[in-house]
Formats: structure tokens, sequence, C-alpha cells
């Protein structure tokens, strides 16, 4: 029992844990805790710890106060432990109950560290490492981890079973009216999982709830629905004073809600900081939720600076099933992507991608800097005119101006001008400057200074970034955020931008400026930081010939010798392909490649235009396309009506199925259409799969290879493994009328990956015996021909300890599942499937 435990239980809980999506785990982040403070005059009421006890939404809040080395609640005689002892008693008589406990302290916290580890619920407290992601809640059920404390205050030292709420916690007041401002200030908490309102008892509303009137007052719900969709967080503690019984209709109406929820992602992390327009724009985190209620449709358009976003949108309408998790993938642009300017200063004064254009200018020269080499000097009343800002996408439209800039002298009350222009008036007055040496971001009236102070004779890398969708203005210093401001309006001026120069008053650069660059969009944080290293911008280039001019007779004579050439490759091209045709050579699409759709391991969908878009193929709408290509590969002819009822719309009325398998027929169809030959059509009363060559399904090829009459040969078995290594077919999906089909296929897999096997065993190749070997254990762990083959390999790379330790692993699951030890050991093992590998 203990090994079974070992092997198999203790694996399922940890991957419950780390949350890989196999099981239906609900996260604490979709739960929502009422937190009532314990005090001297509640401490004893019976009704409040019923209450706590009968109710699996609540948590507890206690102020504490040490005195001599004791700790009571706030002005009480009760002591902590005595508190700790209830909360115990709550938890006890409900084993699947989970307790927050939030305490307030002001002392050293290794104190209450020695306090709650001496006391009787010390067994029960869970504590996650910063860093980590939380785990779900039937991982804390069945580990019996049910009591999570948080710390908050000004007190001395770390502890280590209680999480301080500052870096695990994102925090709002219900008693301060919130802006995007106050997003911007918590922007290092935006990736923390779990929000927490308080004060939520204080919140301004017009009618004030009591046990009458309670649901008489929106105000609430409103509030918490708004910060939902602001901060892309369901709020998971709401602090609601002493008095729990006004507020204990939120929860019911918070949870009517469903939730859209997904993670941005970026090489399997989650992206720091992503903008939603919903239609208001949010600002979150890489994970994100958001309510929506049936009948409404929501549009979530995710953007950051710097990346793109596939899908780019998130539609949800009243009659789709929201998927678990929405997955969005952001890939990086390319620096080049949208740059209107390069200027260099290596000693010409000329904007690579716009070579044509001229600049005039007053009292500006080329120098020499043992730093950066060639650089523009721009001394007092020095300028270069570049021209109406159309040219660099500055008007109504994101940007960012990157520039490497050493200040000679810096005016301690006055302007030192990078780039601007001479307009005045509101948004027209663009000022990218110094103001007594601090970075400043100008729009005449619709300003931003930094707290930044810079100083004579360095160089800086300064980078001005305008986000539009948010009117963000940010300001980076050496690859650093060092000051970001919102709801600014963007720039409408129309005057000449200058280089050096800015502002009617005449402000000047008084220094040195290297490597001008200018977007029409907003970099991100990782571009910048490489513009800071110096990093060298890339765009393609396109080759022009030097000789353009050709003779008629010259064009006729290369296209003649032109079409023979093509007519002899052609032939030999055919001949070519003829003769691998005849061997049945299989050549796989190269990793990522556009439309196609992959079964093997998790179902991933990339359509032609190359888009990550799995998310689009809601649970109902991916079973009924697999449903439909599945049987048109078993039959020929498809599915027809009455069995896709049968199978997807089990003990549902004729009627209403019908409508169903439309509707969802209906989506499949729109989706379908972003990839390129494959559709659903309707044939003789069948649905069928129609499939082109242009699309590619490893499914579908593996199982063409598995029809061939007289069996795969070497290369065919070998792309048939490339086919399947990814992982088990259609991974965590769990249908009842597919348990044959995957049953049939894991067979199938297994009995060819063992002829490959066999054929690379003659051949010693080590290496590929392991490989496919273990793709036989990750269908069958107690495959027996597999476990030998990889024994085999090992024992023969001379590697003997690793392969005794697989057998021993492999002779305890098999007890442990069976019921019964193996009847050889591993000589006579070896001995035996030797002659079994050799008859």
């Amino acid at each position: 029992m203990v090994r079974l435990l070992k092997h198999i239980v203790f694996p399922l809980l940890l991957i419950l844990f780390l949350g890989t999506g196999i099981t239906k785990a609900t996260d604490i982040s979709d739960k929502t805790f009422l937190i009532t403070e314990l005090s001297s005059q509640n401490f004893n009421n019976e009704r409040l710890w019923a209450f706590l006890q009968g109710n699996n939404s609540s948590g507890i809040k206690i102020k504490i106060n040490s005195i001599n080395g004791n700790t009571f609640l706030n002005g009480s005689t009760t002591e902590l432990s005595t508190a700790l002892k209830k909360i115990q008693t709550i938890t006890k008589e409900d084993q699947s109950k989970i307790i927050p406990v939030f305490l307030s302290y002001n002392d050293n916290v290794l104190l209450l560290d020695s306090i709650i580890k001496n006391s009787d619920i010390s067994k029960e407290i869970f504590y996650l490492p910063r860093g980590e992601t939380w785990p779900s809640v039937e991982y804390l059920v069945q580990a019996n981890r049910r009591i999570v404390l948080f710390i908050e205050g000004d007190f001395e030292n770390e502890s280590r079973i209680l999480h301080d709420t500052r870096n695990y916690v994102l925090q709002i007041s219900a008693n301060q009216l919130a802006s995007t401002s106050t997003i911007h200030s918590n922007h290092s908490n935006l990736n923390l999982e779990l929000f927490m309102v308080k004060d939520f008892d204080h919140l301004p509303t017009i009618i004030q709830p009591n046990m009458d009137s309670r649901n008489l007052a929106p105000d609430y719900i409103n509030f918490l629905l708004e910060n939902w969709k602001k901060y892309g967080k369901k709020p998971n503690f709401i602090f609601i004073g002493e008095d729990i019984f006004i507020f204990d209709f939120i929860i019911d109406q918070l949870n009517s809600f469903s939730m859209i929820k997904g993670r941005v992602r970026i090489s399997g992390k989650n992206l720091e900081k992503v903008y939603w327009k919903n239609p208001d724009v949010s600002i979150t985190g890489g994970r994100f939720s958001f309510p929506f209620r049936g009948g409404e449709e929501v549009i979530l358009s995710p953007y950051a600076p710097g990346f793109k976003m596939s899908p780019e949108q998130i539609i949800v309408t009243g009659e789709m099933e929201i998927p678990e998790n929405h997955s969005i993938l952001a890939t990086p642009l390319e620096l080049s992507e949208k740059m209107t300017s390069k200027f260099e200063f290596d000693g010409i004064l000329i904007d690579a991608l716009n070579p044509t254009q001229t600049f005039s200018g007053d009292n500006f020269s080329f120098s020499q800097d043992i730093e950066r080499g060639n650089v523009l000097r721009l001394p007092e009343k020095a300028r270069v005119n570049l021209g109406d800002p159309e040219i660099y996408g500055l008007r109504n439209s994101s940007f960012t101006v990157s520039c490497f800039v050493k200040f000679t002298d810096i005016l301690e009350f006055g302007d030192n001008a990078i780039i601007g222009n001479l307009e005045t008036g509101y948004r027209k007055g663009m000022h990218l400057i110094l103001r007594s040496g601090h970075p400043y971001f100008g729009l005449w009236a619709n300003d931003f200074i930094s707290n930044e102070t810079l100083i004579p004779n360095v160089w800086y890398h300064l980078a001005w970034r305008y986000i539009i969708q948010t009117g963000e203005q940010s300001i980076l210093l050496n690859g650093k955020n060092i000051g970001i401001s919102d709801g600014h309006p963007p720039f409408s001026g129309t005057g000449d931008i200058q280089l050096g120069s800015a502002l009617s008053s005449g402000a000047s650069l008084r220094g040195y400026i290297d490597n001008l660059y200018i977007w029409n969009r907003p970099l991100g944080n990782e571009e910048i930081n490489r513009l800071y290293l110096d990093e060298e911008i890339q765009f393609k280039e396109i080759k022009i010939s030097e000789n353009p001019i050709i003779s008629f007779s010259e064009k006729w004579f290369f296209i003649i010798i032109g079409i023979t050439l093509l007519l002899v490759l052609g032939f030999i091209f055919n001949r070519y392909f003829r003769k691998k045709q005849s061997s049945s050579n299989y050549v796989l699409p190269v990793p990522a490649s556009r439309n196609q759709i992959l079964l093997f391991g998790e179902f991933k969908a990339i359509d032609n235009n190359e888009n990550y878009i799995p998310e689009l193929f809601t649970p109902k709408v991916k079973e009924l396309f697999l449903f439909i290509l599945i049987y048109t590969l078993k039959n020929g002819i498809g599915a027809n009506a009455s069995e896709i009822n049968e199978k997807l719309w089990p003990g549902i009325p004729s009627n209403k199925v019908a409508n169903n398998r439309s509707v969802t027929l209906n989506k499949l169809r729109r989706i379908l259409l972003q990839f390129e030959g494959m559709e659903i059509i309707a044939t003789n009363g069948y649905l069928q799969a129609k499939i082109e060559e242009s699309f590619f399904c490893d499914y579908v090829e593996a199982f063409n290879l598995c029809q061939i009459p007289e069996g795969m040969s070497k290369k065919q078995l070998v792309s048939f493994f490339l086919l399947v290594k990814r992982g088990r077919f259609l991974k965590g999906i769990t249908w009842n009328w597919l348990d044959d089909i995957r049953g049939f296929t894991g067979n199938q897999v297994i009995d060819n990956l063992l002829k490959l096997a066999t054929i690379h065993k003659k051949e010693n190749n080590l290496k590929e015996v392991a490989n496919v070997a273990q793709r036989i254990l990750d269908y069958d762990d107690l495959n027996e021909e597999a476990i030998y083959l990889q024994i085999w390999a090992l024992k023969e790379a001379n590697n003997i300890h690793l392969a005794k330790f697989n057998f021993k692993s492999y002779c305890t699951k098999y007890q442990d599942i069976m019921g019964e030890p193996l009847a050889m050991d591993f000589e006579q093992f070896l001995l035996f499937y030797k002659d079994q590998f050799s008859a």
C-alpha cells in the first residue's frame, strides 16, 4: 500500500499541484472569501463561529498585540493560542474547508512563528514559497493543508509560515476611488495571483446595507465587478469588518458570473504586463480573469508593447461554451517593425530609412567620442530640423523615441532639449527634454517628469514611449523604466520636429547625441533594453541589380536558357520524386508551420496564417470535429446524425439535439475557414471530413501509414515515430466514445514502435533503441518488451547500474499494480527477452 501511494497517488497529487490541466481543479484564485475581523466584542459570539463553521467562503482577520512575549487579540486578554484552537475546531469538523487567516501585527514576527508552530494547527498550515504558483483547492484538501496564514503590518524579520500580503496579494481599498493610476502604482504586483479588497464595509454607497436593505445595495456588486474587470482578477479576499451577516449575499452574487480566464505567455512564462480593451482599458499580468454573464457578448483584445498576440481577440457569446482556460501566445516583434527613422550620425546627417530626405540646421557638427565613436555635437543654440512629424508617425499615434545622449552642461533651473518642436498649445508642443536635470516627457500641458536626476559628461540611453490605447507616457533610462503616467491624449502638433531644440523659449541640448531612432509603435521594455545594449537593428535587404539595362536580344537569350534549364531540372526532379515515392518516404512539416492540427500529445491547431488557435475549439466543437474526422478515417464515409446525437448528446431530446448539433457544426465550419484543405461536408446523411494535401494532421498521416498492406518499411517506421512521439493520442481528453479508439491507436503505436526498435537493435543503434522504448513506456508503463529494450541499451552502453535501477523500479511498479512480484530476476529477464528478440 505504501508503494502504491508512492508510485501512483503522490505523482497524481503532484500533477494537481503543478496545474497541468489534466484535472479540472479549482484554483485558489477562482474563489472568493469574506474576511471578518475578530475582536473582543465578537470573539465569544457563537452565532459568528457557527457561520464560519458552515460557510466555506469565509475567513478571519485578527489584530494582535504582544506584551512581554505574550500575544493577545487587540484590546483583549484573549490569547492568540485560544483563537488558533477555535480555528482548528472549524477545520476539524469540515475536512473540505479551507480558511484564510490574516494577522495584523507590528512586532517581531518570529514570536508569532514560534507560537503557531507549537499549536495544534501547525500540521494543517500551507506555506507557498515566494514566486511559486498557488496549488489547486483539491491539493490543499487532499494534503490536509487547509489553513493559509497571511500577515500585514510593520513587523520585523521574515516568517517561514506566514505570507506577507505585500508579496502575495494585489491590494486595493474600497474606501478610495481607484483609477488607472492606481493600477500603475501596483505595476510590480500585477502578476500576483491573489486580489484583496480592503475596507469593503466603508465603500461609499447611496444605500447603506443592513439586514433589511442589503439586496437593495447594487453598489457593492458593481464595485467588485468593476475592479474585477479593471485588474483582470476575481476578488479573492473581501474585508467586511466585524459584521459578516450583512454581507453574506456577496458571494452568491459574485459567483453567479462565469469567468473568462487564461494566460498570456511567451516561451512558457507569463507575460509581465498586458493591456486589454474590454471595451474600457484594463491592465493585468500574464494571468487574467474577467467576469461574464450569459446572454451578453464579450470581446477581449490583449495588447503588449513589443509583441504580437495570437489570437488577437477572445470573443465570447451567450451560446458558446466557455473554455476552462484560454491560452494566448505572445510573439516578439522584429526590432525593425514600424521603425520610421534611423539616425546613426557616422560623420553624415542622414536618415537610413529615408535616405533621400535632406536636413537643415545651425551650429551642429560631428565629433569623435572615445566611447561611442562618431556622434553629433549640439552645443547651445545648435539644432537640426528633422521635418514634418507625419514622416515619423508621431501625430495621433503610439510612438517610441530612443537615443544615446551626453550633456556637457545640465541646467539647474532650465531645460536641456533633446527633441521637440517650437509649437505651443495643448497637445501640440512636443518637448522630450531634461528639466532641471530630470528626464521629462512633454506634450504641452500634458506632461510627465521623472524623479531621476542625470549628471553631466555621462552617456545615457533615453527612451520616451507613448501608448495611445492607454494614454501611457513612459520614460526609460539605460533600459530601465524610471516612470509611468497614464491618461494622456496623443500628440497632435504639425510643426517641424527639431533635434537639439524645443519650446518657443529656445531650449538647447548642450551636449552630444548618437543613434536617434523613432518608431510608430510603442516598444516593449525588453526591446528598449536591447537598444541600451547597442544591439544592431537588422533589416531585410532588397538587392537591386547594378546593371538593370539589358538589351532585347539579351533578354530573350536568358529566357530561352532559363526555360531549357527548367525543363531539364523538371525531368530530373520528376524521376527523383517518383523514386522517392516508390520507397514511400515521408517528410514531416517544419515545427510550428501553418495549416495543421496535431492530435498526438495535447491538442494543437495552427491556422493558414500561422496563428496558434486551439482555444477556438471549445470542448463541444472539438469533440464534434474529432468524432467526424475519426469516423471518416474509420469507414471512409463519415458519421451520420444519429451516431453523433447518441455519442455527443446522450439523453437529450431529439429536437434539442438537432439545434445543438446545428449550432456546434456552424461554429466548427467557421473555425475551419481559417485552414486550407480541411472542411466538413454533408453527403447522403453523413458528415464527412474532406481533407486535401495542403492540410496536415499527424493522426491522419499515422493512420494512413498503418493501412499499408505489407507493413511499413524502416523509413516509414521512422516517420511514424516522428508523428507519434509528441505524446499519447489526445492527451488529457476524456470522452466515453473515445476509449476504444484510443486503445486501438495505442496498440498500433506500440506494435509499430516495437518493430522499429527491433530494427535499431539489430543495427546496434543504442540511442534510438532507448528513445523508441521510452515512447512505448509512455503508452504502456508495464510493457515488458520496452523495458527490456531500455535495459539492454543501457547495459550495452556500460550503464549497468542505471540498467539495474530501471529494472528494480519496473519490478516495484509491476508488483504495486499486478499484486504479485515479477517472476524473473535481472539476469533471467535479460536472457528470456534476448531469446524472444532473437527468434
